[in-house]
């Protein structure tokens, strides 16, 4: 069964040379003047294991790898990105429950989490889409600025959704 990192490391090859995401390791985001993690979370700090945001879009995603499908822990993360994602090895829909796996399912598809997941031969399977969910300006703002220090984001950040329309007469 492949570790978190090996999760990681498999679906940030992806997103970054087959999709052309802007992909980022480990991004830790904590307080701010414009954002109280503390408050939002109960934590000091949240740290993803993978982040990334579209070159076409701007939307950020959010890969929180488990080694089993257990939902919970990444809708802490979803009040952060556009799209939350539960990254976990293939094998976990072969050997668990099939209660609790459609239970982690349904759950997943009703807060909006998308489930990823990925064989030992390096198949990835998009089990369950992710929901967008409304990112507070300020706080993409926050995560943006964590990304840009990490390494510059060449392209635009302003996403699709908020630039402006150009009409033709």
């Amino acid at each position: 069964m492949l570790s978190e990192n090996q999760l990681v490391t498999r679906l940030e090859f992806y997103l970054r040379d087959e999709v052309q995401f802007q992909t980022y390791t480990e991004l830790q985001i904590g307080n701010s003047e414009h954002i109280r993690i503390s408050e939002m979370v109960n934590q000091n700090l949240i740290r993803i294991d993978l982040a990334s945001i579209c070159q076409l879009d701007s939307s950020i995603h959010f890969f929180e790898a488990e080694t089993q499908i257990h939902v919970n822990h990444p809708t802490i993360y979803s009040q952060f990105c556009d799209y939350c994602y539960l990254l976990c090895p293939d094998e976990q829909f072969e050997i668990l429950n099939g209660d609790t796996l459609e239970e982690q399912l349904s759950w997943a598809k009703e807060v909006g989490v998308g489930v990823i997941s990925i064989s030992r031969e390096g198949k990835i399977r998009n089990r369950i889409p992710a929901i967008q969910q409304p990112l507070d300006p300020e706080i993409r703002e926050v995560i943006v600025n964590a990304m840009n220090k990490r390494y510059k984001i060449p392209f635009s950040t302003v996403p699709l959704w908020y630039r402006p329309r150009v009409l033709k007469s």
